[in-house]
């Protein structure tokens, strides 16, 4: 019986301030593919399965209307989605199947950049690919050229597209896709990278897979483009991983951060989060992290893993401390009355009395009474509605009416009755704008 998964992904792209377009494109289990003329854009999946297919890539397209070609790695991972789909067959079989679609349309795009002369070190030639296959509870992980992949497993953190680099030597001296010896000096994570593969169907083109790897309920998988890793470096990107489980909230974050150190190249970070998996036996949860040797080369465990473990305590903490000086101030403010009015019914025993004046009394003159007029009623600002257009989202569309800052789009995604996270509106659907100070009012 093939165990059902529940898959929660979150993707954002952003174009990088040096470029003129976003050169990076995303798929997502069929549903969300990204284009080469959108800059800017975020989508997210929660869907249930037994098979999923997400990738990220990057400058993997050609195209040129004088020499008639046109050639998109979004197009070709497509075909190979629909045909794992209607096509049965197992794990190793639709591996070996990617594994050559991304091969062979790295070595097309290669050929045609050589026919161009496209420098070397042009951005052109910095290609990438990271892939995530989902099949009957066990996942494989795809990497070439720039792009990568992180996997996060028990409160464990490691770059699973370090054994790309790590296998081409390999490769050079012909111990290719097999065993030896000499792979026991690659970094241990577990099973994973002990089993990696190298597809050498091209000269230079080196396809990086894993062997299946058997997932469990909150394991997360992280595809990112060479613009986020670049900028943000291996220790801040585990920081956000390790700190939420929400996929959403780290691959905005991912981005935000990568844009608030101006990166000039383009950005795009993928979360996949496996939530739940049903299957005929109990559900599968990841093991507790035996006692056992450290694997050779893992640097030993610092601080920084117990500094993001107390950050997700500082809100409570904060929320307590407000309400404890509250409560202070409100039994000191309830002290200094009840004295005031003591002192004011119990004045002193000396009593002065007042010398009488004489004073001249006036003629009392008709009041004029003013005939009342009408106060104004303050009316408040008007809700607008607005209609959703085609390519928009709540967070594009909370960005327009209110700014850049994802607490207008949970907000807004609230007044409007839209369940987290927030992705699920439709063409034409009605969306209420209310004004900023009544959005902010919103629980």
């Amino acid at each position: 019986m093939s165990d059902l998964l529940k898959v929660n992904a979150c993707v954002y792209s952003r174009k990088g301030c040096e470029q003129e377009e976003n050169r990076d494109d995303f798929y997502m289990n069929g549903k969300f593919l990204s284009e080469r003329n959108i800059d800017n854009i975020e989508a997210s999946v929660d869907h249930r399965g037994s098979e999923f297919f997400f990738a990220v890539a990057d400058h993997m397209e050609y195209s040129d209307e004088e020499q008639k070609m046109n050639l998109s790695i979004l197009r070709e991972i497509g075909k190979f989605h629909e045909k794992i789909t209607v096509q049965d067959g197992d794990i190793d079989y639709k591996t070996r199947e990617l594994t050559t679609r991304v091969t062979e349309t790295a070595k097309y795009l290669k050929s045609f950049h050589d026919m161009n002369d496209v420098p070397e070190n042009s951005p052109e030639r910095k290609m990438g690919f990271a892939g995530l296959l989902i099949n009957d509870g066990k996942a494989v992980v795809f990497t070439y050229g720039s792009c990568r992949v992180f996997y996060c497993h028990g409160g464990v953190f490691k770059r699973v597209s370090t054994m790309q680099q790590k296998a081409q030597p390999l490769i050079e001296s012909g111990v290719v896709g097999e065993y030896s010896e000499e792979m026991e000096d690659i970094d241990d994570f577990e099973d994973i990278e002990d089993n990696f593969r190298v597809n050498d169907r091209a000269d230079d083109i080196v396809v990086s897979y894993t062997e299946p790897i058997e997932l469990f309920e909150g394991d997360k998988f992280l595809l990112i483009s060479d613009g986020i890793y670049d900028t943000l470096g291996e220790d801040n990107i585990r920081d956000i991983l390790l700190m939420r489980s929400d996929s959403t909230y780290i691959a905005y974050r991912m981005v935000n951060e990568a844009m608030k150190k101006e990166c000039g190249d383009d950005m795009t970070a993928m979360v996949v989060s496996i939530e739940r998996i049903k299957s005929a036996a109990a559900p599968k949860k990841a093991p507790l992290k035996s006692k056992s040797p450290e694997p050779k080369n893992v640097p030993p465990p610092t601080y920084k893993y117990r500094k993001s473990s107390i950050r997700k305590y500082e809100n409570i903490i904060y929320y307590v401390a407000v309400f404890l000086t509250a409560v202070l101030i409100i039994l000191i403010l309830f002290f200094f009355i009840k004295n005031l009015m003591k002192n004011l019914s119990d004045p002193g025993d000396e009593v002065i009395e007042p010398t009488p004046i004489a004073t001249l009394t006036p003629t009392p003159t008709p009041e004029v009474t003013p005939e009342p007029t009408e106060e104004p009623t303050p009316t408040e600002a008007p809700v607008q509605e607005y209609t959703v257009q085609q390519g928009d989202t709540l967070s594009s569309i909370a960005r327009k009416f209110y700014g850049d800052n994802y607490i207008y789009v949970e907000k807004l995604g609230k007044y409007n009755n839209i369940p987290a996270p927030y992705d699920k509106i439709m063409l034409g659907q009605k969306i209420k704008i209310p004004p900023l100070d009544v959005l902010l009012e919103v629980e």
